[in-house]
C-alpha cells in the first residue's frame, strides 16, 4: 500500500512539474516570437526600404550609437525615422541576418550582420518590452 501511495504521489508531482514547464516554454516560445517579429521589421527596413509600422517599433528614448574609428555619433528616434523613411523601397546590396543573443525578463539582445562586398555592418539591437509589445530601445552599429 506504501508503494501504491508512493507511486501516486510521484506521478502527481511529474504531471504537475510538466504542466508547469509547458506553459512556461508556450510564454517563451511567444516572447521570443514578438521579438523575432519586431527584428524583421527592423532589418526589413534596413535592407529592402519597407517602412511601414516603423513609428511604433522604435521606443520614445530610442537612440542610435554609430562607432567609427575617427568617432561616435548618436541620433534620436526622429533622425532615425528620417532618413529610414528617405530609404523606402530602396534595396540593399547585402546579406542580412540575425541572432538573439541573450533574452531574459522582457528584454533581449540581437546581433544584426549585413555583409556587403567589402565590409560588414553589425547592429547590436537592444529589444524591450513596452506596454503594448516589443520595441527596439537602442542600437548600436559597427563596421568590419
Amino acid at each position: 500500500m506504501k508503494t501504491f501511495i508512493t507511486s501516486i504521489a510521484a506521478a502527481i508531482i511529474f504531471i504537475s512539474n510538466s504542466a508547469f514547464a509547458n506553459t512556461e516554454g508556450k510564454a517563451n516560445r511567444s516572447t521570443v516570437a514578438a521579438i523575432n517579429h519586431s527584428l524583421d521589421l527592423y532589418t526589413d527596413a534596413l535592407t529592402n526600404g519597407q517602412v511601414a509600422g516603423l513609428d511604433q517599433l522604435f521606443s520614445e528614448q530610442f537612440q542610435q550609437r554609430y562607432s567609427t574609428k575617427k568617432a561616435g555619433h548618436t541620433f534620436g528616434k526622429e533622425q532615425v525615422l528620417g532618413f529610414l523613411k528617405k530609404q523606402k523601397n530602396i534595396r540593399q546590396d547585402c546579406e542580412t541576418d540575425y541572432s538573439i543573443v541573450d533574452e531574459n525578463k522582457g528584454v533581449a539582445i540581437a546581433k544584426v550582420t549585413m555583409k556587403y562586398a567589402t565590409f560588414s555592418r553589425v547592429d547590436y539591437v537592444t529589444v524591450a518590452q513596452s506596454k503594448d509589445d516589443y520595441q527596439i530601445t537602442q542600437v548600436v552599429t559597427t563596421f568590419e
